[in-house]
């Protein structure tokens, strides 16, 4: 078989933002994938807990890349590698996103924690994702002292990123646009692509081996490295001009149309 792995983002393109859920026409594709033995990898800006099996519809990944590859998980969710802020790390984002009243959550192993304005941060994630049951108040800013946070997402304008880096920039975070105004909030270094490369090389398998599929900015170096991309249709500028293809729009269950084009051409 040329290709071993499907790689997959959620958000806009495995499934509709602001829905509850994968398409059950999404979710059959992605299941006929595997039973034709490609590994199925989902590599989302989510955490691990944030992408249960009701918000996938029933598919069951191979792996998953989360947090932004932040974190790599096994089909049964055992950790493979983690990537966690320092303390110096968060604590700048946090004194800053303070000092503007922006909105500022971590996630940590069990769930997020809005340490600045959990009442917006609560509500984009309603509204985004369709879930905000695992984003909880942490206003007291004492969650990171069982353990360290591995994510962080702010709400932002993006002509405060360069004030943020002009203060901190020596730290070398990075700011992923969901959307303008949203970001993910990456350590030095990790990204999707990061995470996928550590799992090739522990599964064996090389770029051209890999399909990719997404949609958004935090996509874009994991569509330049796999042998095959597609950008979803509703992607970003960014995305579009790091991918090979265009996929249908994610309204139009596009990720289904991609996996009926792979097996019946590409495999």
């Amino acid at each position: 078989m040329k290709y071993k792995a499907l790689v997959l983002d959620i958000d806009g393109t495995l499934m509709v933002h602001g829905e509850p859920s994968v398409r059950p026409a999404v979710v059959r594709a992605v299941q006929e994938a595997q039973r034709r033995g490609l590994a199925v990898v989902i590599a989302t800006g989510r955490t691990q807990f944030a992408m249960s099996a009701s918000i996938l519809g029933g598919i069951r990944p191979d792996f998953a890349l989360c947090a932004n590859g932040a974190q790599v998980v096994d089909r049964d969710g055992k950790m493979l590698a983690s990537q966690n802020f320092t303390a110096e790390e968060m604590y700048a984002l946090v004194d800053y996103f303070e000092d503007f009243d922006y909105p500022l959550a971590f996630a940590f192993s069990d769930n997020y924690y809005a340490y600045v304005e959990y009442e917006p941060m609560s509500r984009f994630y309603k509204e985004a994702t369709g879930h905000n049951e695992y984003v909880l108040d942490g206003e007291d800013q004492v969650r990171h002292l069982e353990d360290m946070p591995f994510g962080a997402f702010g709400i932002i304008p993006e002509e405060k990123i360069a004030d943020f880096n002009s203060r901190y920039g020596y730290l070398g975070l990075q700011f992923a646009a969901y959307r303008p105004g949203y970001y993910d909030i990456l350590r030095p270094g990790v990204d999707k692509a990061k995470g996928l490369e550590l799992l090739m090389e522990k599964e064996g398998w090389t770029k051209e081996e890999l399909i990719a599929v997404g949609d958004s900015d935090n996509d874009e170096a994991m569509l330049r490295l796999a042998g095959l991309s597609y950008c979803m249709e509703n992607g970003s500028a960014r995305a579009h001009a790091a991918a090979d293809r265009t996929a249908p729009n994610v309204k139009e269950e596009g990720v289904a149309a991609v996996i009926r084009e792979v097996l019946d051409h590409e495999l």
